[in-house]
């Protein structure tokens, strides 16, 4: 509902996900609505433009078609890629810029905790070896706002607190803050 009216406000829509995950099946268990399908369902709706993914590394077979089949409404930044072309002296300002290119006028942010590193979420849902830092994700969405670009929307998603500490919760509320005066920046509230 929240994306849909957001794409039926700013036809045009992108979306910038953060995430181990692409999310794009067409079901999960038997749940057309699930978290491992919320992509595709967003992407079915026709003001969303273009989905931009950063630091996927955990996929299916059945992904990579749905990938496929959006064609150029999608770009996915595989975390692997991401790596090598540092390894092989690329910045991340390079790269950042490359990725904010993609992005329509409005953007929309959804960030699943699992995008990080798991050393920073290690209680989340589905951890995944590999991952961005926290300031890697937040010098990305300044760049968004540095182009022009407007946020006019986020989520941040499966943060979950361990039985032993507060570590996950700790990371997920810092970067919640931070994001949200971004957001409040964006919409000249800040």
């Amino acid at each position: 509902g929240y994306l849909r009216t957001l794409a039926d406000r700013h036809p045009g829509l992108g979306i910038l996900q953060i995430d181990a995950h692409m999310d794009l099946r067409r079901a999960y268990e038997g749940f057309t609505f699930s978290h491992a399908s919320i992509m595709y369902n967003a992407m079915q709706h026709t003001g969303i433009a273009k989905l931009v993914q950063v630091g996927i590394r955990d996929y299916c077979e059945e992904e990579l078609e749905v990938m496929a089949e959006l064609g150029d409404r999608i770009s996915v930044h595989f975390d692997r890629d991401l790596k090598h072309a540092q390894y092989r002296g690329v910045s991340w300002a390079n790269q950042v810029d490359a990725i904010v290119a993609e992005l329509p006028q409005n953007v929309y942010l959804s960030f699943d905790i699992d995008g990080l590193d798991p050393k920073l979420c290690p209680h989340t849902g589905t951890p995944v070896a590999g991952g961005l830092e926290v300031e890697q994700v937040l010098y990305l969405v300044e760049a968004v706002l540095a182009s022009g670009r407007q946020l006019i929307g986020l989520d941040l998603n499966e943060v979950a607190p361990g039985p032993e500490g507060d570590w996950d919760a700790n990371v997920g509320s810092r970067l919640l803050y931070r994001l949200c005066n971004l957001l409040g920046k964006s919409n000249g509230r800040i």
